[in-house]
């Protein structure tokens, strides 16, 4: 895979992560040459954010439930998860191929028919999720997903720099005035974040959030954009 490096082995059909007390068993496919088809670092750190600040601030539970979700390029899911876990309504997206896998994935973590008999209290509060197909070059999708969104997740989608443009015309199809972009990314290259954030500028106030505590691993970092305003903030930890 080169520069992008998978957080567990190439070998593993399976990864594990523990979110509020709940183990999701996430099921991924190693040996495929699709970058959406495993469970990247950045999804991780994006989903333990959402967890540690269920109590308090924009995105406390209480603020979370029964709002309208979207996670771009969900890949295994794991964002999206976290937020349907606060009680938002959650659309979970990707591109055609990687759409099963995820499909999968929640059928086999946060279904009814999942979560059924698990003695979790709050379980009976999880949102409603869905799988779609979107393909962030295809404008024709963008209408499908029946936008705008309260919230847009995006995890580890700053990776190629041909795609930024196509990231960028896609969350300004999925917003709106009101909206919040939670965007959490391994800093790989400089310049493909960098026009990401430059490209992003005119359109959303940019304040970076700190990711420490949430990952071994360093270089990741979770931004929340919203419509209207300057970059702002520096980068943390």
């Amino acid at each position: 895979m080169g520069d992008f490096e998978r957080w567990n082995t190439h070998f593993s059909t399976t990864v594990t992560v523990e979110l509020f007390g709940l183990d999701l068993h996430l099921a991924q496919d190693p040996s495929s040459h699709n970058l959406g088809t495993t469970v990247w670092d950045s999804s991780i750190v994006l989903a333990k954010y959402l967890e540690k600040n269920a109590k308090r601030g924009e995105l406390a539970r209480h603020k979370v439930k029964g709002k309208r979700t979207l996670e771009l390029g969900s890949g295994m899911g794991l964002g999206g998860m976290a937020a349907a876990m606060l009680g938002s309504e959650v659309v979970l997206t990707d591109v055609a191929s990687v759409v099963p896998l995820l499909q999968r994935n929640y059928e086999n973590n946060l279904s009814p028919a999942a979560l059924q008999g698990s003695d979790l209290q709050w379980l009976n509060q999880v949102g409603k999720l869905t799988v779609q197909e979107l393909d962030w070059a295809e404008p024709k999708h963008y209408a499908a997903v029946q936008p705008p969104y309260d919230f847009v997740l995006a995890a580890d989608c700053v990776y190629h720099e041909q795609l930024v443009e196509d990231l960028l015309r896609t969350l300004l199809a999925v917003t709106d005035a009101k909206s919040m972009v939670l965007v959490a990314n391994e800093l790989r290259s400089d310049s493909v974040h960098g026009r990401f954030m430059e490209i992003c500028e005119p359109h959303f106030t940019i304040k970076k959030l700190s990711a420490k505590g949430m990952h071994p691993a360093r270089g990741l970092l979770v931004s929340a954009l919203q419509p209207g305003g300057i970059a702002a903030g520096s980068p943390t930890d």
